[in-house]
């Protein structure tokens, strides 16, 4: 009971601290949307189009570029002010007007307009082949019927049809595109994913090292030795500073792990699998914390070590850009780092539907990691106390 009583204290302290609070539960939902942006899974561009009206040729058109050859996400906004807000806030790259008279016009011989949107520093060229090839299309189609109308009388409807047929049944050029290699990350992959993994190691490590002052604090204050005065033993002081930056680490890692999943879909595979994955990391988080506060003289300097720390292997491990994007050697060298063990097991489990089984190693890497770090920072806080 004394051991949680001390570690509560310790998780109260930090969540006490108002600048803390800010970089506990504000700036990794930051970070989460950012990288969710840059380095999201949506691997294919976004095209909005309005065709409210336009009629049976209207939607056609929209089916034919929904149907063709390059691959996009459609959005069909209810109206063309919402098209626009869209391509206007980047959340579509490309907007699509059909004129809502689109279809009597062209049955009227007439000429309608379809109206691309986009911004001007837009790269939009690769998407508009998909509509510029639909109307291509259905405009030789029309064209053709109404020549056939013209000339022999047949019904509108009637010469479309036969038009159609020929132009199916006409020898052509088909062009196949074909997708070669993988993806940074599988198929399906939700945008947000990767960056939430790789928040929750980079902040689950940042947080640790910020509670590593508070050690420094509990023997600069007195409070370690008026606990040795007490009837209280050394064994279960040392349980309870361990628990207490145990505890924060997990504090950080369950919220980003629940509001990740709450505000942005985010799936993390097997629960087991998962929290494992989590728990020994904290236990990592815990014992560099440990180490950094009992080998440094006073609270600036653990807190510039660990921050220091922290972000250098962030850095190193793939916590801040996706570690598949590092070339070699950076690549093999990110494995010096428990972050890069842990983002791997997290992206196996949550992208691969990984099991136990399935990141048997990268769990041992961090039971290594962390039996080493809390062997060593326990039995210094130990000599510490006792001398």
């Amino acid at each position: 009971m004394n051991a949680l009583l001390i570690a509560r204290i310790n998780v109260l302290r930090l969540l006490r601290d108002r600048t803390s609070l800010f970089f506990i539960f504000v700036l990794p939902i930051i970070l989460i949307v950012v990288l969710g942006t840059v380095y999201g899974g949506r691997t294919a561009p976004r095209m909005g189009i309005v065709a409210t009206g336009s009629g049976a040729l209207g939607a056609e058109l929209v089916e034919a570029i929904r149907n063709g050859g390059v691959d996009l996400e459609l959005k069909e906004p209810a109206t063309v002010e919402d098209l626009r807000a869209g391509v206007e806030a980047g959340t579509l790259e490309i907007g699509v007007i059909v004129p809502p008279d689109y279809d009597a016009t062209l049955r009227n011989g007439g000429v309608a307009t379809v109206t691309i949107l986009g911004q001007p520093q837009g790269a939009i060229s690769a998407l508009r082949e998909a509509v510029d090839a639909a109307i291509a299309e259905q405009a030789a189609a029309v064209r053709a019927a109404q020549l056939t109308v013209e000339r022999t009388g047949m019904p509108y409807d009637d010469a479309l049809a036969a038009a159609r047929a020929v132009q199916a049944a006409t020898v052509g050029v088909t062009v196949t595109v074909e997708r070669t290699g993988e993806g940074i990350f599988p198929a399906g992959t939700g945008a947000f994913q990767p960056g939430a993994q790789s928040q929750l190691v980079l902040f689950m490590f940042l947080t640790s090292m910020t509670a590593a002052t508070q050690l420094i604090l509990t023997r600069q204050l007195g409070v370690s030795r008026r606990m040795v005065a007490a009837p209280v033993r050394v064994g279960t002081i040392l349980v309870g500073e361990t628990l207490g930056r145990f505890g924060v680490a997990m504090v950080q890692g369950l919220f980003i792990v629940v509001l990740s999943s709450i505000a942005f879909g985010v799936g993390w595979g097997d629960p087991l699998a998962a929290g494992l994955i989590v728990v020994l990391f904290a236990l990592v988080g815990t014992g560099a914390a440990m180490v950094i506060g009992v080998f440094s003289n006073n609270p600036d300097q653990a807190g510039a070590l660990g921050v220091m720390a922290g972000m250098l292997l962030s850095a190193l491990g793939g916590a801040m850009v996706p570690l598949e994007i590092f070339p070699e050697p950076a690549h093999t060298i990110a494995y010096l780092t428990p972050h890069a063990w842990a983002i791997q097991g997290l992206r196996e489990v949550a992208l691969r539907d990984g099991g136990i089984g399935d990141v048997l190693v990268e769990l041992g890497a961090l039971m290594v990691y962390a039996i080493v770090l809390l062997a060593l920072g326990t039995w210094r806080f130990r000599r510490l106390l006792t001398r």
